[in-house]
């Protein structure tokens, strides 16, 4: 098995970084650019396995897709979709799934989406009979309510839908991405909506396309028959998810990290994980005009109460954090955690159980207990987050071990460069 060694850095640092863009608005650019006519250059995209699998996505429906240093460019759009048969993959990529099966509702052809045996336990369900209230036809080809799926619908009607809003995001933004080239659409939210952020980003990227979402306090979205009008370039911003494991390191390490070219007002949910990290005991500096974003890493790290609900992809950084702190760490709210790539209140369990570290979980929520965590061998469960966020730990203690380190390739292909970059040693290892 590949594996990768860590060693710590031997003193505080101060440096600043500049991060790869967004995963979530590359796939999102991808796909509304894929709606609207004309060129559409897309600046400071993610280049990573989520974002090539959509962009193949839309080049095996007939789109044209062209790749340069610093951009994608999308050249055309549906309407150049024929009506035969196509096969999709969407690997590993939840995202991709969930805006493709959309995507695919409102084109011609029988189009089968499969993935990687992994994702085959994922659930699409949900999405999928929301899609079906709209007219969709879809049939599962193994398991009902997971992927790989057949859907023989070309277009959808107008009308309503209603989702459960607890299990993922994703599902609302795949309807809402795709509603103005259907018509008149409202989305009714069954119990609460999870993820909030990300439902104001897929808001946010359409209004730049010229769309207008009616958002009522997220129980119903209401989207007009509309014309995405282009912008020709859209300029991606980085990713507030990748920001946080170099605060994290900040944190741990008593060490100055600035992240540049990083609006402290964004709309992603994840840029919150600096205000976690000031209730702890971090200095954390905002500058709106320049936009970046400085936590300092300070003698004290104290456990907090927070609700996650809204930012489910940073739970196992701040449980990483907490370890570390002293008291205890209460992270509420997070029962969708649990559909991500991996089970991420379980498996960050197992692994912290490994270092030494007192956790304890309910159905929604984690409790870490601070103390003196000890190195260990990480298994990563196919999930990025999980060998980023333990890759954290590698910042302060010696011989941490992450197996299969690859998996950051999802989303940050070169996260352990710009661990080398800033002082932490990294060195590839083979382990049986």
């Amino acid at each position: 098995m590949n594996s990768i060694k860590l060693s710590p850095l031997k003193n505080p640092i101060t440096t600043e970084i500049i991060l790869p863009g967004c995963i979530g608005y590359t796939i999102r650019a991808l796909n509304i650019a894929a709606m609207t006519k004309g060129s559409v250059k897309i600046v400071n995209p993610l280049k990573s396995n989520d974002t090539y699998v959509m962009l193949n996505a839309l080049k095996t429906l007939g789109i044209n897709v062209e790749e340069g240093e610093n951009h994608f460019s999308v050249h055309g759009d549906i309407s150049n979709v024929q009506d035969k048969e196509y096969m999709i993959n969407i690997g590993l990529s939840g995202r991709t799934a969930r805006s493709i099966l959309a995507l695919l509702s409102v084109v011609p052809g029988t189009k089968i989406v499969t993935c990687d045996e992994p994702f085959k336990k994922r659930p699409v369900g949900d999405l999928v009979e929301g899609l079906k209230q709209l007219g969709a036809k879809i049939a599962y080809l193994e398991n009902e309510g997971c992927l790989p799926v057949k859907i023989t619908s070309g277009k959808l009607s107008p009308g309503s839908a209603k989702m459960r809003g607890e299990l993922s995001s994703q599902y609302f933004s795949a309807l809402m991405m795709i509603a103005p080239v259907v018509g008149d659409i409202t989305i009714e939210v069954l119990g609460e909506q999870s993820s909030k952020p990300f439902i104001d980003m897929t808001i946010a990227i359409m209004r730049t396309f010229g769309v207008t979402v009616t958002n009522k306090e997220y129980q119903q979205y209401h989207i007009q028959k509309q014309t995405y009008e282009n912008p020709e370039t859209y300029t991606v911003e980085p990713e507030a998810t990748s920001a946080s494991y170099f605060f994290a390191i900040a944190a741990l390490t008593k060490s100055t990290i600035k992240i540049l070219d990083f609006d402290p007002q964004s709309v992603q949910g994840d840029i919150r994980f600096a205000d976690m990290l000031e209730e702890m005991g971090c200095i954390v500096t905002k500058n709106v005009q320049e936009k970046w974003i400085k936590v300092t890493g300070t003698n004290t790290l104290q456990g907090i109460s927070v609700d996650m609900n809204a930012t489910p992809d940073i739970v196992i950084t701040l449980a990483i954090v907490a370890a570390f702190a002293k008291g205890t760490t209460t992270i509420t709210n997070i029962a969708h955690a649990r559909l991500k790539e991996t089970d991420r209140i379980e498996s960050p369990k197992r692994e912290l159980h490994k270092m030494g570290v007192t956790i304890t979980t309910t159905h929604d929520s984690c409790t870490i207990t601070g103390g003196n965590p000890k190195s260990a061998i990480i298994d990563t469960y196919h999930d990025h987050r999980m060998a980023m966020a333990f890759g954290v730990a590698g910042s302060k203690i010696p011989g941490m071990m992450i197996n299969n380190p690859d998996v950051v390739n999802k989303s940050f292909p070169n996260f352990w460069d710009k661990l080398q970059e800033i002082g932490i040693k990294v060195e590839r290892t083979h382990n049986s």
